[in-house]
């Protein structure tokens, strides 16, 4: 086989990000956004264009060009920031760009341009100060004796990502640079006094680009992001540190992060990831810049938990990964039995840094008074999706502790009711028919008792779904999501009832949210969004999906009906003979009249027969 080459070339590329952004969208997202796009109309555009540049990429508060001529591209990185100077006087908020130029060798694909020549930018990008300009060596050298401009050696920076230390230059307009006192013998200024307030003006021009009292970590680069970043300002909470080695430590700090992110989540205006795909990131790999660059998130939160009695006291600080600052930090210290108090204090403080809507932070309810009933409750949680009876046993002895402590609390009556609704469903008792029905009564129960608590909404929505009653499944789905809906496994699921009722492309909208909340996701988003493209017959990209999810979960059994009707209807006699050959090896009696998916929707269950048949499925 010939060994496909990449298209490479030398290119000068330009990266610009804009200070402070996520914090300004908190403050006034409608009018820092209509700033920003009259800024790119009237100042960034027109310099790029005038220069012969061409604009790649936009990222939401930061951009990058690439230009045949590392002189065109200092040179309109420079007017940029002239011209900045000039818009900002036109009203507010003021907007203040770092800027990186680079000259390196690049890949093209297509419209979009990447490799070290750009993430060098980026990194560059980072190391500006607010309003300035750093450029590379490689810059340096080719403008050298050609532009005017004066620049100051940076030395060499180490930056993340990248082999070897960097040579950075910052580069200072003509307009924008101190005069320096003539030699001229009448003026008679003494030296020293010169020496003194050049002296000056230099410090506090090094201390307001260094702001040394600001704590830093290496930054993100825009350019490396795996995801583009939200309009809206973005966040990832990491795990918490424990600084004892105690298990009921580890679940207490578990549990606090799950309920922050939640929190947050409620929070009007903010991004934020689901936990699922932060859980990831201890130690070595907790790396702000890293978790940025892989989530596609600016903010990461930290923080580190330590109990001692009857006391806990948790260290938290913000971290604005692609400046590299952290911006907030602070210690939370309580009784044990003022968790919740403690948790929403920081929640609030967060959301004054991230946002100015604080009215569902505001509204953060637990059902429940007792800490230690919710702790319990969100432990049988997490262990009733586990889908095994060990786990179905365990959940069920924390759903009984819950309610020790608190009978009211509907959460955990809704955990006992899933437990069963799961049981019945996956055959693990006698009369399944019984016990569907007495699950599904026991949800409904508990939803009626707590109408504005989404998690026993969503059980009851399961217990429609696990009794194909699809209509009623996506109406109490829907509740649930209106109360929730940052949720990303309540997104997945919802989807479900309405792919059974045809309505493929509603379902995918909400699969694709789940997905960007939760990047590193199990396999039940891509297998739903399989099924959801197969209702729109969009069989090719359905069967990626269904491969996906198979490398994810090969036992599951649904995976294998719908891989061979998508095979089917895509006429590959050898995937399509390959998945039921697996149907088969699980029930050797399986046929198609037995199947059991039920589509509500007669010409997509038509169609989904149809593929089996053609798979070669026995009638």
């Amino acid at each position: 086989m010939s060994e496909v080459r990449l298209q490479r070339r030398l290119a000068a590329v330009l990266a610009a990000d804009v200070v402070g952004y996520s914090r300004m969208m908190g403050e006034d997202e409608g009018g820092v956004r209509a700033r920003f796009n009259a800024a790119m109309e009237t100042v960034i555009a027109p310099a790029i264009t005038e220069h012969r540049g061409r604009l790649f990429k936009t990222m939401g508060d930061g951009l990058l060009a690439e230009f045949g001529s590392v002189v065109d591209a200092v040179d309109c990185a420079v007017r940029i920031q002239d011209g900045m100077e000039t818009f900002n006087r036109s009203g507010a908020p003021a907007l203040l760009l770092r800027i990186g130029v680079n000259l390196g060798d690049v890949i093209i694909e297509g419209d979009d341009v990447h490799g070290d020549g750009v993430n060098v930018a980026a990194r560059l990008e980072g190391l500006a100060p607010p309003g300035g300009v750093c450029i590379s060596r490689a810059a340096r050298d080719q403008i050298r004796d050609k532009l005017s401009y004066e620049l100051q050696d940076m030395g060499e920076v180490a930056v993340k990502n990248i082999a070897r230390p960097i040579r950075a230059f910052g580069v200072t307009s003509p307009r924008n640079s101190a005069r320096r006192p003539s030699f001229v013998a009448k003026r008679r200024v003494r030296t020293g006094r010169i020496v003194a307030v050049a002296a000056f003006i230099a410090l506090a021009g090094l201390l307001a680009w260094l702001q040394p009292w600001v704590a830093r970590v290496e930054p993100a680069a825009i350019a490396s992001m795996a995801l583009p970043l939200p309009d809206k300002p973005s966040v990832a909470v990491l795990p918490f540190e424990v600084a004892a080695s105690s298990v009921d430590d580890r679940r207490l700090a578990d549990a606090i992060a799950e309920d922050l992110t939640r929190g947050l989540a409620r929070v009007s205006g903010l991004f934020v990831i689901a936990r699922s795909s932060t859980l990831s990131y201890v130690g070595d790999n907790a790396e702000p810049a890293r978790v940025s660059e892989e989530l596609g998130v600016r903010h990461v939160v930290r923080a580190t938990l330590r109990r001692g009695g009857d006391r806990v006291r948790i260290d938290a600080e913000l971290v604005d990964a692609v400046s590299g600052r952290i911006v907030w930090s602070d210690r939370f210290d309580r009784a044990s039995s003022d968790i919740f108090v403690l948790q929403d204090e920081i929640v609030e403080a967060l959301a004054v840094r991230l946002a100015s809507d604080l009215n569902r932070a505001a509204e953060q309810v637990r059902f429940t008074d007792d800490p230690e009933a919710w702790f319990a409750w969100f432990e049988a949680d997490r262990e009733s999706w586990l889908n095994t009876p060990d786990a179905y046993g365990k959940a069920r002895a924390l759903a009984l502790k819950a309610l020790e402590r608190d009978p009211g609390f509907v959460r955990a009556k809704s955990v006992l009711a899933f437990i069963d609704t799961q049981r019945a469903y996956f055959g693990l008792v006698e009369d399944r028919a019984e016990l569907l029905a007495r699950a599904h009564e026991e949800a409904r129960s508990a939803a009626a008792e707590e109408p504005e608590d989404w998690f026993p909404q969503s059980v009851y929505a399961h217990t429609l779904m696990n009794l194909r009653d699809y209509e009623g499944a996506a109406t109490a789905y829907a509740r649930a999501v209106e109360m929730e809906p940052a949720d990303a496994h309540l997104l997945t699921r919802s989807s479900l009832p309405l792919i059974f009722l045809g309505r493929g492309a509603e379902a995918e909208a909400r699969l694709r949210v789940a997905i960007r909340l939760n990047p590193f996701h199990d396999w039940l988003p891509d297998q739903l969004l399989g099924q959801a493209q197969f209702i729109q017959e969009r069989y090719a990209e359905s069967a990626e999906a269904f491969e996906r999810a198979r490398a994810r979960n090969p036992r599951f059994l649904g995976n294998k009906w719908w891989r061979a009707a998508v095979y089917g209807q895509l006429g590959d006699r050898d995937k399509a003979a390959e998945a039921v050959a697996e149907i088969l090896a699980h029930d050797h009696k399986a046929t198609l009249s037995r199947g059991f998916i039920r589509i509500a929707d007669v010409s997509a269950m038509t169609r989904f027969n149809a593929g089996l048949r053609a798979a070669g499925l026995p009638e």
